[in-house]
């Protein structure tokens, strides 16, 4: 007997949720080790990159586990996709948790990260006043800025690895 086996093709909802949370699982992972090892993750030095090239390589594997798990294609807008949606539920689910973290476990973080950018300013020359009005803008505004900044790095991140991990169906009317 001949089985009536169909291929049924990933979501590019489903693939992105699914490698958002290994992104979001690695990014806390990440952050706590720093935290153990004595550095503030808010910081931006070189963690930052390491971090970066991380989740640039989820996203990779993102786009691999779609083509393979499907017909072999994905088009730009898919790839975007995958991307963009991978990247902000990972960025979502670390805001939720650093909102935790910050606010109930360690609260000095934050502090700490004030302090530090008070320094970096007052180094650069600037005075009294433009620093308080500096930092007490940034506590403002720090979590919109975090969420609308990952909302850009998840848009380059798809934007970017998409042009590299597309494969065009070459007959696209086929199913």
């Amino acid at each position: 007997m001949e089985e009536n086996v169909s291929l049924e093709k990933p979501s590019v909802l489903s693939v992105g949720l699914k490698f958002g949370l290994i992104i979001a699982v690695a990014s806390i992972a990440f952050m706590m080790i720093t935290i153990a090892l004595g550095s503030n993750p808010f910081e931006r030095d070189w963690k930052g990159w390491i971090s970066s090239l991380v989740t640039i390589a989820i996203v990779v594997f993102a786009h691999k586990n779609f083509k393979d798990s499907g017909d072999g294609f994905m088009s730009y807008g898919q790839g975007l996709g995958i991307g963009f949606i991978s990247v902000m539920t990972s960025v979502l689910i670390v805001m939720a948790f650093n909102l935790i973290y910050v606010n109930f476990i360690d609260a000095d973080l934050m502090e700490d990260l004030w302090r530090k950018t008070e320094e970096q300013m007052a180094a650069q020359g600037q005075n009294e006043q433009n620093i308080a009005t500096a930092i007490e803008w940034t506590k403002k505004l720090f979590w919109i800025i975090y969420f609308i900044g990952g909302a850009f790095i998840a848009l380059v991140i798809g934007l970017i690895v998409s042009i590299f991990t597309q494969k065009k169906n070459p007959d696209p009317f086929v199913n």
